[in-house]
């Protein structure tokens, strides 16, 4: 059995569901937190942001709220989602261009944590798919 197909049979899981939609919840809150990054809500004005933190309320904003969707509705192109986000928007970025994103020791350990997070997330939901099954 394929990855990708025991992913897409793992889904329909009733554990596996409610997981994805926890993690949809989760989702929505960080796009609420863009959006309220792009409205100023808190903090400094979002056009007195660096250029790069606009670039990314602007491009993980939707990323967010269609992933979200996705997985809520249990939908495997949501998982997919879910992986190469995590892996194209967050650890490439995050390991490769850490300097550009963070200034200090402090800042930087803040975004592997958040890196850590993501692998755990993404490590519980690899241990709540069912097994392959042996013939």
């Amino acid at each position: 059995m394929s990855f990708a197909k025991r992913i897409r049979d793992g889904i329909a899981h009733r554990r596996v569901a409610i997981y994805l939609k926890v993690v949809a919840v989760f989702l929505l809150l960080g796009a609420s937190s863009h959006l309220a990054s792009i409205m100023s809500v808190y903090g400094t004005s979002w056009v007195a942001r660096p250029l790069q933190f606009r670039v990314a309320d602007m491009v993980l904003l939707p990323y967010n709220l269609v992933v979200a969707w996705g997985l809520w509705r249990t939908r495997f192109w949501g998982v997919v989602g879910l992986v190469a986000g995590i892996l194209f928007l967050q650890a490439i970025p995050i390991l490769f261009f850490t300097e550009f994103f963070a200034t200090n020791a402090r800042e930087q350990m803040t975004l592997y944590g958040l890196l850590a997070v993501d692998a755990t997330m993404l490590g519980i939901l690899f241990v709540l798919l069912p097994r392959k099954k042996r013939s």
